[in-house]
């Protein structure tokens, strides 16, 4: 990854870096994060005019780290869909200098309850359309909370806090 390198080796500034997981845009306190710069992760395949869902893929933590050097004010991503792997690796090239991931925001028992209720409502209303076995709503959302703990283990004693929102 030298782009991580070449990108990182410019700064060291301080500033507030927030990345969410599953939390649109829509769902943020503005009044909460209104000094920050709010990143899209959703539009960057159009900004970086990337021609695949491989190639965004691949230059996901690109994009982001590009952003975050580029930045002189707090920043936040939405739809970052990163997995753990990506907030390991992100969180590691930042700490060679000198910044952290301050948040990782993820939806509430709340939200994530209705958003299982709203699955399990589309299989029962369309399941004949839906390319889904039974049960797999539910597994989706099984193994959703499982990333959520996971997270919440694996950065429980670092700077790196995990809200639900």
């Amino acid at each position: 990854m030298n782009f991580i390198k070449n990108i990182l080796s410019q700064s060291k500034k301080k500033i507030s870096i927030i990345l969410t997981l599953q939390v649109p845009e829509s769902d943020l306190p503005t009044s909460e994060y209104a000094g920050f710069k709010m990143i899209n992760c959703f539009n960057m395949p159009e900004k970086y005019e990337y021609h695949s869902s491989k190639e965004y893929y691949l230059r996901k933590l690109e994009y982001i780290s590009d952003e975050i050097m580029s930045s002189e004010d707090n920043i936040l991503f939405c739809n970052s869909e990163l997995n753990i792997e990506d907030f390991d690796t992100l969180s590691e090239m930042l700490k060679q200098h000198g910044l952290i991931i301050n948040q990782i925001l993820v939806p509430n028992l709340s939200k994530r309850n209705k958003k299982l209720a709203e699955g399990q409502k589309a299989y029962r209303d369309h399941s004949r359309w839906l390319h889904f076995y039974p049960g797999e709503i539910e597994d989706i959302y099984n193994e959703f909370e499982e990333r959520i703990k996971s997270l919440k283990t694996k950065y429980e004693n670092t700077e790196t806090k995990i809200l639900e929102i």
